[in-house]
């Protein structure tokens, strides 16, 4: 997996117990090993231009990515059976649902080569066919890997949530960017990163910029949506970036705002699918990392709502993105359905992706 903060890729070994003719057809899984292996600086600038190149340069990139990932990946797994296939989400350079396309690069062929297994890629596609919003894809863990939670939230590159309905199916959607929009204010304050939300912590609201931020045309759009990183980019992080504001200040106020955010919409769904009584919230994604962040999810419930957020660091929430594509990729191999319509919008359940040979 690599996502839209640009800071590497997951790997992840996964096992599963699989029966193919249940309705979860998932009965147990694990992750048997697992790393992130960070991109060098050049891959990082490379990736964050790769909107502006032409046609023949972006399929070089696409090419070079492929050659890039694979060879992680093949370093990964000396010392481990082969497995039985390979999933790579690859990096996302355009999304574009509206216009009929997405496009993730990382050349699966190439991967395939490397790792002498079958490899899956373009888990996105055949659902924008279908009407679909192609993401997020979040729902599909959610439904088979962690059949005891209602409710979910993934604080990653852009923030994302699931909702279990009564009768099973999941709503979902993008809410706004997250850790790299986190990360790019940290960085102008010379930090990588806002290590345990401290920077964030020490700021003060900022109420005009809350209002900028609650006045994003977006953010008021209803659910099933989706986000590209080049909304985030060309949109949300200019309105950050160019606020007058200290930086510390920056970042409180959009924890603060995310939090209301997260917290307003998972409200929505809780109360549409009729529950009563309390709910717990699974938090995945390097935002679990960030204590003022979590701090500000639970202060959207006052006087102690009925949702709570529960984040359980450790590879199967650390990587449970990465186990995601594994498990898409699995779902592929036996025929069945790898994108739900419930937490996309598409005209029904599709099955996604490109195969390639080893």
């Amino acid at each position: 997996m690599s996502g839209s903060s640009l800071d590497g890729i997951d790997l992840a070994l996964c096992t599963f117990d699989f029966d193919p003719e249940q309705e979860l057809p998932v009965r147990g899984w694990s992750i048997a090993a697992s790393a992130t292996v960070s991109y060098p600086v050049d891959w990082r600038t490379r990736l964050g231009e790769a909107t502006s190149l032409s046609a023949p340069d972006l399929l070089a990139l696409d090419a070079e990515l492929g050659e890039w990932i694979g060879r992680r990946a093949a370093d990964f797994l000396e010392g481990h059976e082969r497995p039985l296939l390979a999933g790579c989400h690859g990096h996302t350079v355009y999304h574009a649902p509206d216009r009929g396309f997405t496009l993730q690069i990382g050349h699966g062929a190439r991967i395939a080569a490397h790792l002498g297994v079958p490899t899956l890629t373009d888990l996105r596609s055949a659902d924008i066919a279908a009407g679909g919003e192609g993401a997020p894809l979040a729902p599909v863990a959610d439904r088979h890997l962690f059949p005891d939670y209602r409710g979910f939230l993934n604080l990653g590159g852009i923030a994302n949530f699931s909702f279990r309905r009564k009768d099973g199916d999941l709503a979902a959607g993008d809410i706004s960017g997250c850790c790299q929009v986190l990360d790019r204010l940290a960085q102008l304050a010379g930090r990588p990163y806002d290590a345990n939300g401290s920077l964030a912590r020490s700021g003060s609201l900022l109420p005009d910029l809350m209002q900028q931020l609650d006045a994003l045309p977006y953010h008021d759009q209803p659910c099933p949506k989706s986000l590209s990183n080049q909304w985030v980019t060309d949109t949300l992080w200019p309105v950050l970036r160019d606020h007058p504001g200290s930086v510390a200040d920056r970042l409180c106020t959009f924890c603060t705002w995310l939090g209301a955010a997260v917290g307003g919409e998972l409200e929505r769904q809780y109360t549409a699918g009729g529950y009563a009584g309390a709910v717990e919230i699974l938090v995945s994604g390097g935002g679990t990392h960030n204590a003022f962040l979590l701090e500000r999810l639970q202060a959207s419930q006052p006087g102690g709502g009925a949702l709570t957020f529960r984040a359980a660091p450790g590879p199967a929430t650390d990587f449970k993105e990465a186990a995601l594509v594994a498990l898409c990729a699995l779902l592929r191999h036996f025929g069945l359905p790898n994108s739900l319509a419930s937490a996309t919008g598409a005209r029904h359940d599709t099955l996604n992706g490109a195969l390639y040979a080893a």
